[in-house]
C-alpha cells in the first residue's frame, strides 16, 4: 500500500526546492486536499495544480503560481473544483466563470478578438475593432458581460440607427452578437440574446457616376492634396477595393512589368490577385516613387498608410457636379460598368476587379486573360482620362447617345 503524502505547511512549500539535476517539472502531492499538487520547475518556479476525473476523464489543471496564490487559497479553489468535477463541470469552466464575475464588455471584445484573429484579415480585424470603439464602447463597454440583456443590445443598435447610419448599426449587431456566442462557447454567459427580424432590412447600392462626375472627381481631387489625390485616382482607373488600394505597398509594385501584385495574405479571396497597371496608373505610382521605395505606397510622414477618406470623400462631394452622393465603393462600381460600356467581355471585367469564378467555370476555367484585363484597364484609364478632357496614350474617347 503506497505511503499517504503528508499535509503541506507553508514553511515546507516556502522551503521547497529543485531536486539535483531536476530537468523537468516535478510534482509534491499535498496530503491535507486530494488531488492538490504543489509543481516545482527546474529553475525553482512553484504553481499550483490539481488531479482530478472530470467525466472518466483524468484532468490535469493550474491553479495559479505560488506565491500569487498561498497554500489556503490553492486549497480553497482545489475544493471548488473538485465539487463542481462530480456535476460534471471541469476547472476550465469553473475559471470562466469566474472570469466573467468582473468581466466587462470592453475586456470581452478585446478577449475575442485576439481569440479570432488569426483567422481574419487585418482589414477585418480593424473593422471590428472599429465598430466596438466607435459605438459600443461608449455606451456599453464599462458594463458587465454577465448582466448584459437583450435590452442593452437594442439600446446600442438603436442609437447607432438614430444617427442615420442603418446599415452601420446593422454591422454593430452582428459584431456584438458574434462577441456573445464566443463569449458563451467560452463559459463566460450562460446564453446569448434572442432576435427575430431586428436588422434593418439592407438594401444593395447601384449608384454609379455620370461622365460628368468622373471627370469632376479625377479633376476636382487635385485640389485635396497629393495623398487624397492619389489615392482616389487609384481608385477610379484601378478599380480595386479601398483597402487594397491604401495598403498597397512598394514590394508590391513591378513597374518593369506594370503589373501590381495584391498577395494572398491581404486579399479577400486569399490569392495573389495580379492588377495591370495602365498608363495614368504608372505615371502615379512613378511620381510617387522615392529613392530605395519600401513600405507603403501612400504613406503620410510618419509612414503610416493614408486614413483620411472619409473627410476627404465629405469635401469631395461638394465639389463634384450633380447629387455628389456617391461612395468611395461607387467608384469601383463605375470602373466595373464602365468596363462593360467599353465592350470588355464579363469573365474578363470579373477578374479586373478581382472577382473569383464560380462553380463549375472556376474548377474548369484557369486562364488568367492577363491579355484581356490588361487591354481594358488601359482603356478605362484612358475614357476617365477623356472625360475629364485629359489626353493621352491609350485614350479611349466614349460617345454617349
Amino acid at each position: 500500500m503506497p505511503k499517504a503524502a503528508r499535509p503541506l505547511t507553508d514553511y515546507v512549500v516556502k522551503s521547497l526546492t529543485p531536486a539535483r539535476e531536476q530537468i523537468n517539472w516535478r510534482g509534491v502531492s499535498d496530503g491535507g486536499c486530494r488531488g492538490l499538487l504543489l509543481r516545482v520547475s527546474p529553475r525553482g518556479e512553484k504553481a499550483w495544480a490539481i488531479r482530478l476525473t472530470v467525466n472518466g476523464k483524468r484532468v490535469l489543471h493550474t491553479i495559479g503560481a505560488y506565491p500569487a496564490v498561498t497554500l489556503a487559497e490553492a486549497r480553497t479553489r482545489a475544493g471548488g473544483y473538485l465539487a463542481a468535477s462530480r456535476e460534471g463541470a471541469a476547472p476550465s469552466e469553473i475559471d470562466a466563470r469566474r472570469s466573467a464575475e468582473s468581466l466587462t464588455l470592453t475586456k470581452a471584445h478585446a478577449l475575442y478578438v485576439e481569440a479570432v484573429k488569426n483567422g481574419l484579415r487585418p482589414q477585418t480585424i480593424t473593422l471590428k475593432e472599429g465598430l466596438f470603439a466607435d459605438h459600443i464602447m461608449p455606451l456599453a463597454g464599462g458594463r458587465l458581460l454577465r448582466k448584459l440583456r437583450r435590452a442593452d443590445v437594442m439600446e446600442v443598435v438603436e442609437a447607432v440607427r438614430a444617427k442615420g447610419l442603418a446599415v452601420q448599426a446593422n454591422r454593430v449587431f452582428t459584431e456584438l452578437m458574434a462577441m456573445l456566442r464566443w463569449s458563451e462557447q467560452k463559459g463566460f454567459i450562460a446564453g446569448v440574446p434572442t432576435f427575430h427580424k431586428f436588422k434593418t432590412r439592407e438594401q444593395p447600392r447601384s449608384r454609379t457616376l455620370t461622365d460628368g462626375e468622373v471627370g469632376d472627381v479625377w479633376e476636382k481631387v487635385a485640389g485635396l492634396g497629393d495623398l487624397t489625390r492619389d489615392f482616389v485616382r487609384l481608385l477610379l482607373i484601378t478599380g480595386q477595393r479601398r483597402d487594397d488600394v491604401r495598403l498597397m505597398r512598394w514590394d508590391e509594385i513591378d513597374l518593369d512589368a506594370n503589373l501590381w501584385t495584391i498577395p494572398a495574405s491581404r486579399y479577400k479571396t486569399r490569392i495573389d490577385h495580379c492588377v495591370p497597371l495602365s498608363s495614368p496608373a504608372l505615371g502615379i505610382l512613378r511620381a510617387r516613387r522615392p529613392e530605395n521605395a519600401i513600405g507603403y505606397v501612400l504613406a503620410g510622414r510618419d509612414g503610416k498608410p493614408f486614413n483620411g477618406a472619409a473627410s476627404s470623400m465629405r469635401r469631395l462631394r461638394e465639389a463634384v457636379t450633380g447629387k455628389g452622393d456617391f461612395s468611395l465603393h461607387d467608384l469601383r462600381r463605375t470602373c466595373r460598368s464602365g468596363l462593360s460600356r467599353l465592350g470588355v467581355d464579363a469573365a474578363t471585367a470579373e477578374l479586373v476587379i478581382g472577382h473569383t469564378p464560380q462553380g463549375i467555370v472556376r474548377v474548369y476555367d484557369r486562364h488568367a486573360r492577363m491579355v484581356e484585363r490588361i487591354d481594358a484597364l488601359s482603356r478605362w484609364a484612358g475614357f476617365v482620362l477623356s472625360v475629364a478632357g485629359q489626353r493621352g496614350p491609350n485614350v479611349v474617347v466614349w460617345k454617349t447617345s
